[in-house]
């Protein structure tokens, strides 16, 4: 048997995980025994389940002292909704650990048979009840005659997990290097093969009557695979493809890399070259040329076009039409495989601004901003944006804005960008869209522009008057002109010149002002010397002459928060919410049968990045955690509007 296995993280670097999740047809959700039910293990599970990946349950550690096993699979039965069934017994001595015996035996052809081994009955016939309780005829037979032939077990139990009906469960230590052989032979024994995959998702296709039937399954269309990850350096790209399907020739036997892919993505046309690899860990093992590929089989092809992304599939361009029917149908059916599943936007909780370090290479945190111009460092966050999903880059207000999950994310992008770049940067705080408004109105204030210096002149006087609007209300402008002491395209230029200087920032913090009303009210215009670049300075005149006279308020932006913890978490993110000056709204329990709460709260924009951090630091990165703009809010703490005043970048001297 082969296995192709990827490795990944659960959590830490959420977009890598899913998408090497979305190309598989099984997972080994690796648990530690002596940690109990971990958020970690009910989030993999849960995600597993949702995108019909079946899966086993492997509990690590089993060699730490006190472990109560029955308590734990009882706990897990509880918190994940299915029957956890041991495939093994634990071998002790006195206590301590020492190996596993288990109930099946799978020989070199294959072929998978009850084990004789002493001592593993009672675990037979817990799993002989738990395959009955998932078959109608099966439970029938057991009923009548309280046993079921070993065949019927086996072949009950890979039924089971392929409807995701059990979850089996070994038991390994990594550090005795006890378990894994058993490991491997229950994932060869009981999780699907990739033919068996596409068999089921035919099946189901077939009896929708939607699809159609008597397809070959793993042959069907021609060659498909999915990028399930994809590598970039300074030597170029290295796309891992997994196999779904492939033609076979004449001979029944399946076919080499096709030279020529459609990308369903983008519908474009991409060229195959003669070199790819097979990964072993690090290494890569060239294929010879014409290698024949095979279903499930993972590859490497090196310098893809750029416009190939982790998640695209690619297929034969006579396959094209097919291909997108049957994804239609897997969606509609939710028989979801490699080929069908959808790639998932993760939370990108953490923003900083990008920049470099100074001429004498000394980080002194005034860095040069990055801007467009800089070709080296945009093409090489582009590269590192390409490779990982949850990455995106923004420029705004002439600053390079990073948007990643976490600062541990953003330190590790920056270590790539010196890795593999030699590209030093600094990492700073976002900057926040704080905005001003008034509290209190001002009436028939004057805006004046006079000038003459010879020859035509410049003339126009306005007078406006303000008053404070509701959050959210923005900017209204009402001309009360009367008798047509302004015309109308001078009263356009006066709104124009109002507009921006509201824009261009109030006295507090130079930031811009809203949820304002000015009333032109009345003004001067002059025959001859008035034209709109007059009217629009007496606008921007009067606007400064009004915010002078009233009273300034400072806004911040804030964020709806929404957290999907464990009970035990509850306090803490209560606390965290608090000390970061947010409030929460509300509690309810998630609504997914998972037993965790949702909790939603109002935190201010500034503070997002900080409470970020401390919940992945104090929760060890489980749960959820997402946030949305929400509306702006009154800045009431005076030494918080001294701090954001005196840091402004945009305060008027």
């Amino acid at each position: 048997r082969l296995l192709e296995i990827t490795d990944t993280p659960w959590g830490d670097f959420q977009s890598d995980a899913n998408a090497a999740l979305d190309g598989s047809d099984g997972a080994v959700i690796v648990a530690s025994a002596s940690d109990g039910v971990q958020a970690g293990t009910l989030s993999s599970f849960k995600y597993c389940q949702e995108n019909g990946i079946k899966c086993i349950l492997a509990l690590s550690k089993m060699d730490r002292p006190f472990l109560d096993v029955d308590s734990l699979l009882s706990d897990l039965e509880t918190s994940l909704g299915m029957k956890p069934v041991p495939l093994q017994t634990v071998c002790d001595d006195g206590g301590e650990f020492q190996g596993v015996n288990s109930i099946f035996e799978l020989d070199s052809n294959g072929e998978i048979t009850k084990s004789n081994i002493e001592g593993t009955e009672a675990a037979w016939m817990e799993l002989e009840e738990a395959v009955a309780m998932t078959d109608d005829d099966l439970l029938m037979e057991y009923l009548d005659s309280s046993t079921l032939a070993p065949e019927q077990v086996i072949h009950g139990l890979q039924n089971a997990v392929r409807n995701q009906k059990i979850l089996p469960v070994v038991f390994t230590s990594a550090e005795k290097n006890v378990g894994i052989p058993e490991l491997m032979d229950a994932v060869a024994a009981f999780l699907p093969n990739p033919v068996d995959v596409r068999e089921d998702a035919l099946n189901a296709a077939c009896a929708s009557e939607e699809g159609k039937c008597g397809l070959t399954p793993g042959i069907e269309a021609g060659f498909a695979a999915r990028v399930v990850h994809t590598t970039v350096d300074s030597f170029g790209s290295l796309s891992i493809l997994r196999v779904i399907s492939n033609g076979c020739d004449k001979d029944g036997k399946f076919e080499s890399i096709p030279h020529s892919v459609v990308n369903l993505r983008t519908r474009d046309t991409i060229k195959i070259g003669l070199t790819a690899f097979v990964l072993q860990g690090k290494e890569r093992v060239s294929l010879p040329n014409g290698s024949r590929i095979l279903p499930g089989n993972v590859i490497a092809v090196p310098k893809l076009p750029d416009s190939v992304h982790t998640n695209d599939i690619l297929t034969i361009p006579d396959a094209v039409n097919e291909e997108e029917s049957e994804i239609k149908i897997e969606v509609s059916t939710k028989a979801l495989t490699p080929l069908s599943r959808s790639s998932k936007d993760v939370p990108l909780m953490f923003c900083a601004t990008v920049s470099l370090p100074d001429a004498d290479g000394k980080k002194s945190g005034k860095g040069k901003v990055v801007n467009s111009g800089d070709d080296k460092l945009i093409s090489a966050l582009d590269a590192i944006s390409r490779e990982d999903l949850a990455v995106r880059l923004e420029q705004n207000a002439g600053s390079l804005l990073l948007h990643c999950m976490s600062g541990d994310h953003a330190m590790l992008i920056a270590s790539r960008l010196k890795e593999r770049y030699d590209i030093t940067i600094e990492l700073g705080l976002p900057p926040v869209q704080y905005k001003e408004t008034i509290s209190k109105s001002v009436v028939n204030v004057e805006g004046r522009h006079k000038k003459q210096s010879g020859g035509r002149g410049q003339f126009g006087v306005c007078l406006i008057s303000m008053e404070p609007l509701e959050e959210g209300a923005g900017i209204e402008f009402e001309s009360r002109i009367k008798g047509g002491v302004i015309s109308k395209p001078f009263i356009s230029s006066v709104e124009k010149g109002v507009r921006e200087q509201l824009q261009s920032g109030g006295p507090l913090a130079g930031y811009p002002v809203t949820d304002v009303k000015v009333i032109l009210t009345d003004g001067k215009m002059h025959s001859v010397d008035s034209n709109d670049f007059a009217f629009q300075s007496a606008g921007k005149q009067a606007v400064k002459q009004a915010l002078s006279k009233t009273h300034t308020i400072l806004l911040q932006p804030m964020e709806q928060a929404t957290f999907v913890i464990s009970d035990a978490e509850q306090g803490e993110v209560n606390s965290v919410v608090s000390r970061n000056d947010g409030y929460v709204t509300g509690s309810d329990s998630a609504g997914d049968g998972s037993g965790q709460i949702e909790i939603s709260a109002i935190l201010p924009s500034a503070n997002i990045p900080a409470v970020s951090d401390v919940l992945r630091a104090k929760t060890g990165g489980s749960g959820t955690f997402t946030s949305e703009f929400s509306h702006y809010q009154a800045v009431n703490d005076e030494h918080t509007v001294k701090s954001i005043v005196e840091q402004s970048p945009h305060r008027h001297e």
